[in-house]
């Protein structure tokens, strides 16, 4: 047999599962880097290294909250950076107190968003040292 001919797929092995046992190895293979499902059983069952992704559901959501915030601030960033181009070009206008009431808001608003990050990363701090802990103490003998 010549080596071009040892890596076709041309063997079909056909085994019956449960359906608690497909989705288990659908789990596995959904968190692997393998391209296909054949490739995944494959690399098991020939006892070979299979890399698994293992991500951190808080760290995920804390990546989508602080995108949102992200976005949020820019938002109020650029609010800001118009209303003071207004206020100083019009200094001695008539609707400077309008104007400086609608900074003010603005910066309320800021300043909320700011809380708001502020307490978002102490809660995500909090759970990973919680997590980490636990885990120190659950790895002890």
């Amino acid at each position: 047999m010549s080596k071009s001919n040892d890596h076709k797929k041309t063997v079909w092995l056909h085994i019956r599962l449960s359906p608690a046992e497909s989705a288990k190895i659908t789990a596995w293979y959904q968190k692997s880097t393998s391209r296909n499902l054949s490739s995944f059983v494959r690399k098991v069952l020939l006892n070979k290294p299979v890399t698994i992704i293992s991500r951190n559901r808080s760290f995920d959501d804390f990546i989508q909250e602080s995108i949102q915030l992200r976005n949020e601030l820019s938002a109020i960033g650029s609010n800001l950076n118009q209303i003071t181009k207004k206020v100083n070009g019009y200094t001695a206008a008539p609707g400077n107190t309008a104007i400086t009431q609608s900074f003010l808001l603005v910066k309320g608003k800021l300043e909320q968003k700011i809380t708001r990050i502020k307490d978002h990363l102490n809660q995500i701090s909090a759970k990973w040292l919680q997590e980490s802990s636990a885990e120190k103490v659950s790895v002890e003998p």
